[in-house]
């Protein structure tokens, strides 16, 4: 049986609207009939044929994407605690079970991890297979169409929650979709302020709708005399760097207080960065490196805030395309006018 795609067929830019077997489970996997899947940032980067991307799809064809959801249909050999019709989220880091990460309960830093959509065939499909260990059954109580986002919020989630954020007063600088995810996830958890910074206005209006009590452009605001304003002059407590800009980093070691925590989610490529070590000693910060979902325990804290209705993921969706529109798709990601764009696969 055929089935749609898209992949990355050829090194270059751009992508291709594909034909392909519908893949068969192996042992220990389930076949999964693609409902909807999201653009990430790093389809960006294989849609542009950038370094990144380069480095990273060592082999092609490649079906792309990773952010999905959808219905089991098939199971293979072995497979447990998991059945036909169950409707699932997809953990995207395939951990390898036998490194020293994944024996001391850290898989999501596996050192042979494997991305879908990247390593294997991944979720710009109708079907995709994945290892069973990697579906999260979804409860009928989240909304089908936010459960691809539960991939991108297990960052946010991860980010917000390294270290104490109740009562706190936060500094999110970069409002794409996981730094909003982080501005609604921050808020549920019980932060007293949350300061969001972007240099674009689309974004800070979605930040603002997530639930930032204060937005600010770094072009036009004078954010350092804002921070100070609304902190009583001690600096915010926690920052969060979702942007991966070596100066944003800066200002907010600069607008963080003595004692404060700064969660780093945000990538900065090959950029070399002029870090104030001395600031950080001598502020006694603490800084966290953050990379994917603790697997499965950000799963289990995710569900429970979209269930509780604490996280309003709706404003995030943006704009809604069937595989076949997929350049519209990447056209609206590079004219700064989506937030998050969703595949419609198969809606029913």
């Amino acid at each position: 049986m055929k089935m749609k795609a898209v992949a990355k067929s050829k090194p270059g830019p751009g992508l291709q609207l594909i034909e392909a077997e519908v893949p068969k489970p192996g042992p220990g996997e389930v076949l999964v009939k693609v409902k909807y899947a999201s653009i990430c940032g790093s389809d960006v980067h294989i849609y542009k044929w950038d370094e990144f991307a380069q480095s990273s799809l060592t082999k092609l064809p490649r079906i792309i994407g990773h952010e999905s959801a959808g219905e089991i249909v098939e199971l293979g050999p072995g497979v447990k605690g998991l059945k036909v019709g169950d409707y699932v989220g997809v953990e995207t880091h395939i951990a390898c079970g036998h490194c020293y990460q994944c024996k001391i309960g850290k898989p999501h830093v596996c050192r042979n991890s494997k991305i879908l959509g990247f390593h294997v065939d991944g979720a710009f499909a109708e079907y995709m297979v994945i290892p069973a260990e990697n579906a999260w059954k979804v409860p009928d109580t989240i909304p089908r169409d936010w459960v691809p986002l539960m991939e991108p919020m297990g960052n946010a989630v991860h980010t917000v929650l390294s270290d104490e954020i109740t009562g706190k007063n936060v500094l999110v600088v970069g409002t794409g979709p996981i730094g909003a995810m982080a501005v609604a996830v921050a808020k549920a958890a019980g932060a007293r302020k949350v300061i969001a910074t972007d240099i674009n206005d689309f974004r800070l209006r979605i930040a603002r709708k997530m639930g930032a009590d204060i937005v600010l452009n770094p072009e036009i605001d004078d954010v350092r005399t804002v921070v100070m304003e609304e902190t009583g002059g001690n600096g915010v407590d926690v920052v969060l760097e979702m942007s991966g800009n070596p100066n944003a980093l800066n200002q907010g070691l600069d607008l963080i207080t003595n004692g404060g925590w700064v969660g780093l989610l945000g990538i900065y490529g090959k950029n070399r960065i002029d870090v104030p070590m001395n600031d950080v000693i001598m502020k006694n910060l603490t800084l966290y490196g953050i990379v994917g979902r603790k697997m499965f325990s950000t799963w289990v804290v995710t569900t429970a805030l979209l269930e509780s209705g604490k996280v309003d993921l709706s404003p995030l969706i943006t704009h809604r395309v069937t595989l076949e529109e997929y350049e519209e798709a990447f056209n609206v990601i590079f004219q700064g006018r989506a937030m998050k764009v969703m595949f419609e696969i198969d809606p029913s």
